[in-house]
């Protein structure tokens, strides 16, 4: 790279600041729309995000092509224009490898003689060559000023490959990986890397440029911390070790000329003063003394402030109606810090206090588990006027969570209810009426949208694109429409106009977002859903796509029909590696709709104009149309031909972990645009299958089988399984194209998905029961990385009734996934935790851990556990009807020895009493040798009450590797 240090701190915020703006914005309803090439992008939102904000844009066609690499040549560009340097081709004479007559040869001269730079050697400035990852990191270390801190700090970063990461460059990414403004990227034997040579992305810089912008005095703060505690052991801070210098300034030349010394590498490292001890941690006091209002940041942070209203997470309250509100905010303090929610304006100012947040493990304060990291505050809120309120968590006088908008609704009175079951008949009466009087479907819709937009009731109407549906939108915000599709096709329609031919995109076009990547679903679940089963005739080529994933032995399969198929499955497509939809479709509505939803309740709309939707089984009653009240209102549920339609806002609202999930939506208009596929996509899908207009049945029918086929006996990706149908099948069948969105992903799973829970979740597992991922619990903390998951036997308030009987006292985890050939080893960290010691050692009440592999492959169990911490005896069982071997237990009477005074631990779990005792972590090794290359094996992890569910158990489980 490219800056010397004498000049770096002038012009690092200038090169900063033109960095960004190489990287159009469109408005859309308080959100910008698509770039039409990111929905597949790891950084989409904080691309998203920051496009919004008129910091970065992208190319004229509307792209912002993020794995783009960018070249030392156009960084040198940017440098030079940023600093108003005079372009200066003479002094670029010494670099062999800049052409005299290259674009860039005078920039690259001012850098010269300027004395930014010295190239990466005397002769050579290797002007094509691509910014690597660590160059970048590097790069945004020095802008927050940190170089110095980083050299100071040991370079112990868990990254696998931090060895392969260039002298000159540890330091710098051993702090940014530990003070979170890197993440790493997971292998499939569940460790992390770095990939420090690799080329640095676009992508990689806009979500970098995001956590600059939004999150720079967390990473500063959080960076002083680490330094203060290296002064805290009693010694002064070591600076990073380093060998005789070879002659690199980081940024000028990556360490690989021999004829600069590099800046301060040198230089013994000062001793910073020893700071005073810091004040003890203070409790969380009952009613905390009055805080004065903080002030508005200058930017939020990217934590997530969770509203939950009867056990439920919410984003809407009644007006008028006094609803106790739990707000939780995820704070990953070391010590018990002051934490309050505000009411704030549009502009982040605070308003007025809310309630006080506590990590104290009690009901009162809405708080689950003690010291886990989770604020709690319980309060009840009464709003009176309709629309949203702001509201913003703060520790101290300083944000620790996003803006999160509150929607307030009116309850729909009985009238209105009746209101929107005679429009939508009297709707479908007139289509029909004037549809026989003209015979001609399309002068039908539009004087049936010219007749709805004289009802009083009615506040818009339309037909949605070409040849689209009617649609309406009621004066109480509720949606419907009449599908008219053409006969033959699978919209849902009384007509029958036949299909005709209309433009289609190419193949080649319909696959211009796909992401050219290797990875694979995350989860082996799969539910193929049929909502129409006894009306669509394309149901039992679904039956048949059913039966091949069983016929596979490789996948857990739901068949889902009819009435099966309601408005609550689909808030639980999160549990599904894949999704097949098979259903009616179409788009709806337009901009006006959108924008009355966005001024009444605040709601963004990733997509602006028609929403693609597709029908549910259920039928909408006076009854459903209650308990649905808030979707309805907010237009996450529209009420279509009689039947609730799921909306794109809906997929986002409900289903925000998909793992990895391949979705086929084989309704009408499913691509018609890009607003269904995003919602998707942007909530963790991998690939989303569509058509592009209306589609015909036979040709849905022969693109399903052949897309399912590829997918699952050919072991296909995504996009290869793609390109078989279409060549099979046709792009197109002359109406709707098949098109496809997202990345190229696979279903075989090789390796373990998430083993060490550094996605904050537990993403990529299947479970029951109280399972949660957290960040600490009291004085434990996880053995690698920020996060550990928790399994326990019911822990909190919410998992007693008053009987004190467990809701949640058995629990598990568990994943099928297949041993990668050549790994030889699985391995895990546990720490069994229980309140039951000593008082009921020997007694029934006996709970118990256990961790277990299971394999259709035969299992020799001479000789399953190599741990040198753990070497109980082995137990053979039958788990799911296959072979099964337990590799990790513990229970009350069988794990005595660790019910000792010092095995003691400062938690204490909501009932029970307060002695609580662990066996400390311990680390397990399992031969999977006999596995590699072969089925798939299923790892579970399972906490179980015995005897009574007032005293609780649980089980930390940490670092899941395959190696």
């Amino acid at each position: 790279m490219l800056l010397h240090a004498v000049r770096r701190k002038v012009s690092l915020m200038m090169v900063f600041a033109l960095l960004l703006s190489t990287l159009m914005p469109f408005t859309a309803f308080g959100e910008a729309t698509q770039l039409k090439d990111i929905a597949g992008s790891y950084a989409k939102k904080e691309i998203q995000s920051l496009v919004e904000a008129g910091i970065i844009s992208g190319y004229g066609d509307n792209t912002f092509q993020p794995n783009k690499a960018m070249t030392r040549a156009e960084l040198a560009k940017i440098i030079v224009l940023s600093l108003g340097l005079k372009e200066n081709g003479d002094k670029a004479a010494p670099f062999k490898d800049v052409n005299r007559n290259s674009w860039y040869r005078g920039y690259i001269g001012a850098l010269v003689d300027s004395g930014i730079t010295e190239g990466t050697s005397a002769t050579t400035f290797s002007p094509n060559s691509k910014v690597t990852r660590e160059e970048l990191v590097v790069f945004f270390i020095r802008a927050f000023q940190l170089e110095d801190t980083a050299k100071k700090l040991p370079v112990d970063a868990k990254l696998s490959d931090l060895s392969k990461v260039s002298e000159w460059a540890k330091a710098h990414v051993s702090l940014a990986f530990k003070n979170g403004f890197i993440n790493g990227i997971q292998g499939s034997d569940g460790t992390l890397n770095f990939k420090p040579k690799d080329q640095a992305e676009r992508q990689a810089l806009a979500r970098l440029a995001y956590e600059f912008k939004t999150n720079k005095s967390v990473y500063v703060e959080r960076s002083k911390e680490f330094l203060a505690e290296e002064v805290n052991k009693g010694e002064a801070p070591v600076a990073t070790p380093t060998t005789t210098p070879a002659a690199t300034s980081v940024i000028t030349d990556r360490g690989n000329s021999s004829s600069v010394p590099a800046p301060e590498s040198t230089r013994p490292a000062p001793t910073a003063p020893v700071p005073s001890a810091p004040a003890p941690a203070t409790p969380a006091p009952t009613e905390p003394p009055a805080t004065p209002a903080p002030t508005p940041p200058t930017s939020a942070p990217t934590n997530g402030l969770q509203v939950v209203v009867k056990g439920e997470g919410t984003d809407s309250i009644y007006a008028d109606e006094p609803t106790e509100v739990i707000f939780r905010v995820s704070l990953n303090e070391e010590e018990t810090v002051t934490a309050s929610v505000y009411k704030v304006d549009g502009s982040g100012n605070v308003i007025s206090k809310i309630t006080s947040l506590y990590d104290d493990g009690l009901a009162n304060h809405g708080d689950s588990l003690k010291a886990d990291g989770i604020y709690s505050g319980k309060v009840t809120l009464t709003e009176s006027t309709e629309g949203y309120i702001n509201l913003q968590a703060y520790t101290g006088d300083a944000p620790s969570s996003s803006v999160y908008k509150l929607s307030v609704v009116k309850h729909l009175t009985e009238e209105q209810l009746a209101q929107t079951e005679m429009i939508q008949n009297n709707t479908q009466d007139k289509l029909d009426q004037l549809v026989a009087q003209y015979g001609d479907l399309q002068k039908a819709k539009e004087e049936t949208v010219a007749w709805l937009q004289t009802q009083d009731e009615v506040q818009y109407a339309g037909i949605s694109g070409n040849g689209g549906s009617i649609w309406y939108a009621l004066d109480t915000g509720i949606l419907g429409g009449i599908s008219a599709a053409p006969d033959n096709t699978k919209g849902l329609s009384g007509t029958d106009e036949d299909a005709t031919s209309s433009d289609v995109f190419t193949a080649n076009t319909l696959t211009q977002s796909v992401e050219q990547t290797a990875a694979s679903i995350g989860s082996k679940r799969v539910a193929v859903i049929s909502p129409f089963s006894t009306k669509l005739t394309s149901s039992t080529v679904y039956d048949a796509v059913y039966d091949e994933f069983v016929q596979s032995n490789s996948f857990l399969v739901d068949r889902v029909k009819d009435s099966a198929a309601d408005v609550n499955f689909f808030k639980g497509l999160t549990n599904y590696g894949v999704v097949v939809l098979d259903t009616h479709g179409d788009t709806f509505y337009d901009d006006n709709v959108l924008q009355m939803l966005h001024k009444k309740y605040g709601i963004d709309f990733k997509y602006a104009g028609p929403q693609v939707m597709f029908l549910t089984g259920e039928k909408a009653t006076a009854e459903s149309k209650k308990a649905y009240e808030l979707d309805l209102r907010k237009g996450r549920l529209a009420i279509i031909s009689g039947y609730y339609a799921i909306t794109p806002s809906f997929v986002t609202r409900y289903n925000d972990m998909l793992p990895n999930t391949i979705v086929f939506n084989g309704s009408c208009r499913s691509m018609y645009n890009h607003s269904m596929a995003d919602a998707f996509i942007n909530n963790g899908a991998g690939t989303y299958y569509g058509y592009t207009d209306y589609v015909k049945l036979a040709y849905d029918q022969a693109i399903v089988q052949s897309v399912f086929k590829a997918l699952i006996d050919g072991n296909q990706t995504t996009e290869e399984a793609f390109k078989a149908a279409v060549d099979a099948n046709g792009a197109s069948d002359g109406l709707a194209a098949f098109a496809m969105k997202g990345s190229n992903i696979g279903t075989k799973t090789e390796g373990l998905i998430n083993g060490t829970f550094e996605t904050g979740n537990w993403i990529g597992w299947n479970g029951n029961g109280d399972v949660r991922v957290i960040s600490k619990l009291g004085p434990l903390k996880p053995t690698e990385g920020n996060y550990m998951a928790i399994i326990s036997t019911g822990l909190g308030y919410e998992n007693n009734d008053f009987g004190g009987v467990d809701y949640n006292s058995d629990s598990y985890i568990e994943q099928s996934f297949r041993i990668p050939a050549g790994v030889t080893t699985l391995s895990f960290d546990y720490n069994f935790i229980s309140e039951e010691p000593t008082e009921f050692v020997g007694s029934v009440y006996n709970d118990t851990f256990k961790a277990t592999v299971t394999s259709s492959v035969y299992i020799n169990a001479s000789n399953v556990v190599t741990s040198h911490l753990y070497g109980g005896d082995t137990v053979t069982t039958s788990v799911f009807g296959n072979e099964s071997v337990t590799i990790g237990t513990e229970s009350i009477n069988e794990s005595t020895a660790y019910w000792i005074d010092e095995n003691k631990v400062a938690i204490d779990f909501y009932g029970g009493d307060e002695t609580t005792y662990m066996t400390n972590w311990k680390h397990v090794e399992y031969d999977v040798s006999q596995f590699a290359g072969k089925a798939s094996i299923v790892l579970r992890f399972h906490v179980w009450d015995q005897g009574d569910s007032i005293y609780d158990s649980a089980v930390l489980i940490d670092n899941i590797i395959l190696k």
